[in-house]
């Protein structure tokens, strides 16, 4: 019966990790450059990729198992009965959280920056290999010592905490016996404290990239793009427009005639613009060639139909996590306990939603394995529509097939740390389910009858099996409670953006056809070696 269990839990994972694999393998493929395509960074971003998703994706399998262990009347089955045989049961599972985070922390830290310093490196002139590989390793050495700081601060930070006492508030008294698993080695703490400090910087891109491309995408979707037929007739208009200005000015001085400096940078600008306008013309004509785009009267209805259940999707995260927010504020305390702090007022959608859906395996794992799909899609298209920038300068944009190697190598990196922070967040969103699933326990009322209530925070009893990922969560963040209140104070963040990303793609006209080419793009993508239109 054991193996049965465990295989009914563990076979999801087993099908959702092929997915990761061939995901990571074909997004990597589809974003680098087509020609001159370097094999190394393809392995290192796709094995990036693949640690990342597959780390966010043990979450639901945590959950599933730890349903898996009770029956709907609140007692435990008969191959869990033991507390040994659970403990051992989920010792795999922490196995598996420690082993991908110390990958994340390697690849983070050592192997993509290398490789990223390595292909900067590489762009200038007349450089070395030996050279190139030695200025990368003096980068890397920068970021190895950023990670024995990281590491030495674990080891002892997390120590300093202690347990509330025995006279402590009886706020306290509904939330400390979550600390049960207190005690943990200084290895584990100090894993944990790397990646939650990677989690930090992840949980920041995830409010700015996940925050817009959350609601950007759906009603992105629902508008469609503009008309192709009046965009090419645009385009020509202004390439009409500028060849007139051009045909004046060279008739004005000809061959012969001496032209005045100012004059002579107007007709540089005017040509670079109708180089970026005819390259824009060709795309266009190749895009109303394309079947995709005859075919648009037929995927155009489906598309407006998903692009409103994703924003009924997004509309329902936001309200959620709303509410979860809400709910901490409600019953703050102090930033010290507002971590353990789970929904006690006010209700969570999507965690009732979930909650309920766990009386029908495997729903609940296709629904929240849905949700961590859809926050990691509007990552990407986040990433994709805003590219990444250094203050008011644009480093880096993604376009299929054109991707340079140090940008597919940010992009990776970022993702990364992106997903580290999902498990964090998705914590905030959901406290109930992500800690105890659909799990129920026996309680005895007042008159002394026996009732069947749900696991929450805030119940007094053992009867309930806590999550590996919400034990570490909360034994962490009660030792270093400073990144809880972090993880809280972003979350208002998100919403903030989600917002602001709203009014902005309603304001905002429809999205172009192509890939627009203007006169800053036309220098950056002279280098490349495609011949193919940025069509999007």
């Amino acid at each position: 019966m054991l193996v049965l269990a465990s295989l009914g839990s563990w076979l999801p994972f087993a099908i959702v990790g092929f997915l990761i694999i061939f995901f990571s393998i074909t997004f990597t493929l589809r974003y680098q450059q087509k020609r001159n395509r370097d094999y190394l960074v393809t392995v290192v971003c796709s094995v990036s990729l693949i640690i990342a998703l597959f780390t966010a994706s043990l979450l639901p399998t945590d959950v599933i198992l730890v349903s898996f262990m009770k029956n709907p009347n609140g007692t435990f089955k008969e191959w869990t009965q033991n507390q040994t045989t659970r403990d051992e049961i989920q010792n795999y599972v922490e196995i598996g959280y420690y082993t991908l985070y110390a990958l994340v922390i390697a690849m983070a830290f050592l192997v993509n920056p290398f490789l990223f310093f390595y292909y900067e490196e590489r762009e200038e002139q007349g450089e070395k290999l030996s050279k190139r590989i030695c200025s990368a390793l003096k980068w890397t050495a920068g970021f190895l010592i950023f990670l024995i700081l990281l590491i030495i601060l674990g080891i002892f930070v997390p120590q300093l905490a202690t347990l509330p006492s025995d006279n402590s508030t009886s706020e306290w008294d509904n939330v400390k016996y979550l600390i049960y698993h207190f005690d943990s080695s200084r290895v584990e703490d100090s894993i944990s404290f790397s990646i939650f400090t990677l989690s930090i910087i992840g949980f920041l891109l995830l409010t700015i990239y996940t925050g817009y491309g959350s609601i950007a995408c759906p009603l992105s979707m629902i508008r469609g793009k503009r008309s192709a037929r009046l965009q090419q007739q645009t385009i020509e208009e202004q390439c009409a427009d500028i060849e007139d200005q051009i045909k004046t000015i060279k008739t004005k001085y000809p061959r012969y005639a001496k032209m005045p400096p100012q004059e002579k940078r107007r007709l540089e600008t005017l040509e670079q613009k109708q180089e970026a306008l005819t390259r824009n013309a060709q795309s266009i004509k190749v895009v109303r060639r394309s079947l995709f785009f005859k075919c648009r009267f037929l995927y155009r209805p489906l598309q407006i139909v998903l692009g409103i259940l994703l924003l009924l999707f997004a509309l329902l995260i936001f309200i959620s996590l709303l509410l979860s927010n809400i709910n901490k504020c409600i019953h703050f305390i102090n930033f010290k306990q507002i971590y353990a702090q789970g929904n006690k007022t006010l209700p969570n959608p999507i965690d009732i939603i979930i909650t309920w859906t766990g009386k029908f395996y495997p729903v609940s794992y296709i629904v929240l394995s849905l949700l961590l799909a859809y926050i990691i899609a509007t990552s990407l298209y986040g990433l994709q529509q805003l590219g990444i920038w250094f203050l008011w300068i644009r480093m880096y944009r993604f376009s299929r097939g054109r991707t340079k190697p140090q940008a597919i190598l940010m992009l990776s990196s970022l993702m990364m740390f992106i997903v580290v922070a999902i498990n964090a967040f998705v914590y905030l969103l959901i406290p109930q389910y992500s800690i105890y699933g659909d799990q129920h326990y026996s309680a005895v009322v007042n008159n002394g009858t026996q009732t069947v209530e749900i696991c929450t925070q805030f119940v007094s009893t053992d009867d309930c099996q806590m999550t590996v990922m919400g034990r570490i969560i909360l034994r962490f963040f009660y030792k270093v409670w400073f990144f809880g209140a972090v993880y809280f104070l972003l979350s208002w963040l998100f919403l903030i953006v989600f917002l602001i990303g709203c009014i902005a793609k309603i304001v905002r006209g429809r999205e172009s056809n192509i890939q627009e080419f203007t006169t800053d793009r036309l220098f950056d993508d002279d280098n490349d070696d495609e011949d193919n239109p940025l069509i999007q």
